[in-house]
């Protein structure tokens, strides 16, 4: 499993430029792109971050909201990656020191890990959107939500657990805290922007379940 997501890691970032700082610039996008970005992160919760994650990432020219989607997916994959091999330092080091009270940790790592396994299968089933048909949309839909879901709440999960134990001084517990919740915030803006593609693809598809409109 360790070697499958080192893989996948290496594979998107081949893929994928990211640069994991939550400020970028934005300099580089078309304003046309620009403006479109914009309006597509009004409706995160995080649309300052939302922009600043996504403007590097997206085509220049780019004005589609599975585009947008798919990049917003792939920055929260990615950043949770990262943010497990962090964990998995920090857990590597508690064990050589023997120290105790540390459940939170050990707990938050399996937490993130899990995320990294339901991110990868959002990334995979929005590319399944295009192939499968209308007839599947719905399914693949509620598979994405359902996983995004659980990345939020294994997320806030762990900050949680954290706030208690030992945890190697409050630097490390601060720098868990701020890797975590910038996961937990592109994934809630993933999710807002997922819906966002979601919405529109079925309001131009369909009239209810299934019935396509005159």
């Amino acid at each position: 499993m360790e070697k499958l997501n080192l893989c996948l890691l290496i594979l998107v970032l081949s893929i994928f430029s990211v640069k994991c700082a939550a400020e970028s610039s934005t300099s580089l996008l078309h304003p046309r792109t620009k403006t479109f970005v914009e309006l597509q992160c009004r409706r995160t919760r995080y649309p300052k971050l939302c922009v600043t994650s996504l403007a590097n990432h997206v085509n220049s020219t780019s004005q589609d909201p599975q585009e947008i989607a798919q990049v917003a997916l792939k920055v929260s994959l990615v950043r949770a990656v990262y943010t497990k091999y962090y964990l998995m330092k920090v857990c590597k080091e508690l064990n050589q020191t023997k120290a105790k009270d540390n459940q939170g940790v050990y707990d938050c790592f399996e937490q993130i890990s899990n995320g990294v396994s339901q991110l990868t299968n959002s990334v995979k089933e929005l590319q399944h959107l295009s192939l499968d048909g209308e007839r599947a949309f719905v399914w693949h839909q509620s598979n994405v939500q359902t996983w995004l879901s659980t990345v939020l709440t294994d997320a806030f999960n762990c900050l949680d657990g954290i706030n208690s134990g030992y945890l190697m001084g409050g630097k490390v517990r601060a720098t868990i805290k701020a890797k975590v919740l910038n996961v937990a915030q592109v994934t809630s803006n993933a999710l807002a922007l997922f819906n966002g593609f979601a919405d529109r693809h079925k309001a131009s598809h369909h009239d209810g379940y299934g019935k396509n409109k005159p």
